[in-house]
């Protein structure tokens, strides 16, 4: 396999398009009734303490030298308990990802098509949307690394596409800067999964050649790249889009359609043009997960079932990848759906509280010796650990439905 170390670029666009999802239409949906200014706060708040987590994340990382992953660096860190429920929590968080990607990647492959998918079959067109990135997989990193740019290119292009043909449209309404941040609470979960890219970091520490200083720099600059995306984004629609009123964002959010379908229906009543630049924007941020989402779980498989990652068994690891998301897509689409509707408590266990947990007991039980330790000593990672309770929190709240939320 290529030895070649990768680049900042590279790494920084890996978690980039990990984050950036197709989702991402939809949040200023759910966070419109907070206003403006209060979601740009939460967005700053939520970044902070999950580049917290991603930064002990990577202090536990290259305290063991090895090719590891979550599930060996919790046993050898938390014992065995944690061993298992970080195995749990993990495989069906990835899978349901991975079968929530596929089940969307082959739809937006269908609308692309169009007329022809319907000769082609949507199990044949699952197997052509899937191969392309079980290879990229497969031959590692570094191709995925390239796959990946391409995939940005096309997300930035689209993205720059939209904002423009946007902002040539007449809005209707006054800009609403300050609503109720109270109606930011049901939100937090779904922030914290637009910010989760932490389970790449194994596989960035070898890509990058355990180098600490660009390690830290990647995290840095490429979780920055969707704060700033996200920013534009709620700032654009908010000025376009009415918060309240018939066809205004709370009405999308009452309505109980997907949030991003809401919203690409509203921007597509503006012209086909728009439309078709939506339905690829919305491809390329898909894909650009699914593809970082794979790569996460092809190491995480190779770790857990200490499958090494030679030539031969890296053709397992790929099927043990993205065989059994696609086949359960076609038997049992709404049981892995569903479990979608948990991803907050899931992302919330395994990228803040195993993270940190982690690295207090690597640093302050078993001592182990490394060349990074994050800032802020105790302090810090007490405050992460809080953030990452809340977050779990919050979420059974709002399956309780405990949480005020808009209404016109």
């Amino acid at each position: 396999m290529n030895k070649k170390h990768g680049s900042l670029v590279g790494g920084g666009l890996l978690i980039a398009g990990t984050c950036i999802g197709a989702g991402m239409l939809g949040l200023p949906v759910v966070t419109a009734a907070a206003g403006f200014y209060p979601t740009l706060g939460a967005f700053i708040f939520v970044w902070f303490f999950m580049t917290c987590s991603a930064l002990a994340y990577l202090e536990v990382c290259l305290r063991f030298k090895d090719d590891t992953n979550l599930i060996s660096m919790a046993g050898k860190t938390l014992g065995p308990v944690a061993k298992g429920i970080a195995w749990f929590t993990y495989l069906l968080f990835l899978m349901s990802l991975m079968s929530a990607y596929t089940a969307g990647g082959t739809n937006m492959f269908a609308q692309i098509l169009g007329e022809h998918f319907a000769d082609m079959g949507v199990y044949v067109a699952t197997l052509i949307f899937v191969l392309p990135f079980a290879l990229m997989v497969y031959l590692g990193t570094v191709w995925v690394d390239r796959l990946n740019r391409v995939l940005m290119i096309g997300l930035i292009a689209t993205f720059a596409s939209l904002c423009t043909l946007a902002l040539q449209l007449e809005p209707a309404h006054a800009f609403y800067p300050v609503g109720n941040p109270v109606y930011l609470l049901f939100t937090l979960p779904l922030l914290v999964t637009s910010f989760g890219y932490h389970l790449l970091i194994p596989s960035l520490k070898d890509y990058l050649g355990h180098d600490v200083k660009k390690l830290r720099l990647v995290i840095l600059i490429g979780s920055s790249l969707p704060f700033i995306v996200y920013a534009i984004w709620e700032l654009l629609i908010l000025y376009l889009v009415p918060t309240w009123g018939a066809g205004g964002l709370v009405s999308m959010l009452e309505s109980g359609l997907d949030p991003a379908k809401a919203m690409s229906a509203s921007l597509a009543s503006h012209g086909t043009i728009i439309l078709q630049i939506v339905t690829w924007f919305s491809f390329f941020a898909l894909t650009s997960s699914f593809l970082g989402v794979g790569l996460g779980i092809f190491d995480f498989l190779s770790d857990g079932l200490k499958i090494k990652k030679k030539k031969s068994s890296r053709i397992l690891l790929s099927c043990l990848t993205f065989a059994p998301p696609a086949v359960f897509t076609f038997l049992y689409p709404h049981g892995f759906l569903l479990a979608l509707g948990y991803a907050g408590i899931f992302a919330s266990i395994l990228l803040i509280i195993f993270p940190v947990s982690m690295a207090w007991s690597a640093r302050y039980v078993h001592k182990i010796k490394g060349p990074y330790q994050m800032y802020g000593r105790k302090w810090l990672l007490g405050l992460t650990l809080a953030f990452g309770l809340i977050v779990v929190l919050a979420d059974i709240l709002s399956w309780l439905k405990v949480f005020p939320l808009p209404h016109n």
